[in-house]
């Protein structure tokens, strides 16, 4: 049967370039067990792969201690000087895809020490979830401080559930005047897939990228990291409308396809 392709039902979301002052942000370059860049003795890292993997072939895991108090924390080997007078953004993705684990980014501005309590540090624990998630926060550095120490934090969840494993990948901190919008038309008119659809979705990308389906109602039916080319089954989908969304987690477009 012919293929029907289109560009249409268009959403987009601005990508992001900013000079990123984190060492091997999406965790590629490993020397034996540990990422490059990355101060991680005393904590058990795992590589993520495949679907492990926001972007890229490799992201890292980190595994949560194995009781319900403390945390295991990773962060650049070097800490990132800082000047008072800029805006600074700390962000990246997480899979929090385990009831034994939940995450937090957690930054601290120092001089000999921790200067207290700031933005970058998370209210809140991560829920668990078979998406990858997307953090961000800005804050300017504490009176006093001289440079920042971006971590990524990993907890039990409680006493009897513990010891399981949260992948975090691209991520980013930076001075927000270096940032800037750029054009996401050309990543939009390189996503392609079918809009009528039967037992499968084949989809066609510029790079690995999160592909979800929602119905007409929002209710989210599928996620799936997905390559160029690669078919997602839709054989049990009822018949309807659907919105798909793909994400490369810097650009985000949707299209409107018929289950039939």
């Amino acid at each position: 049967m012919k293929k029907i392709f289109t560009i249409l039902g268009i959403t987009a979301v601005a990508a992001v370039s900013a000079q990123n002052l984190m060492p091997n942000p999406g965790f590629e370059a490993w020397t034996g067990t540990a990422p490059d860049g990355w101060y991680v003795t005393g904590t058990t890292i795992v590589q993520g792969t495949g679907a492990n993997a926001h972007s890229g072939t490799f992201a890292v895991g980190i595994t949560a201690p194995a009781s319900a108090s403390g945390n295991r924390t990773i962060s650049p080997t070097t800490d990132t000087p800082v000047d008072l007078t800029k805006t600074y953004v700390f962000s990246g993705w997480y899979l929090d895809n385990t009831p034994n684990a939940k995450f937090k980014y957690w930054n601290q501005f120092r001089n000999t020490a921790d200067t207290g309590a700031n933005a970058m540090q998370a209210a809140d624990f991560s829920v668990d979830s078979p998406e990858w998630k997307f953090f961000t926060a800005e804050a300017m550095p504490n009176a006093g401080a001289t440079v920042a120490r971006p971590g990524l934090r990993v907890y039990g969840e409680s006493a009897t559930n513990n010891g399981g494993v949260i992948y975090v990948d691209d991520v980013l901190f930076a001075d927000k005047s270096t940032m800037a919008v750029t054009d996401v038309k050309s990543f939009d008119k390189a996503v392609k897939m079918n809009t009528i659809v039967g037992n499968e979705l084949r989809v066609m990308l510029p790079e690995r990228a999160t592909v979800n389906i929602y119905s007409a109602e929002g209710r989210l039916v599928s996620s799936n990291r997905v390559s160029n080319g690669e078919a997602i089954n839709t054989s049990s989908m009822a018949k309807g409308t659907y919105i798909v969304t793909v994400d490369n987690g810097s650009a985000k477009v949707s299209r409107k396809v018929i289950k039939n």
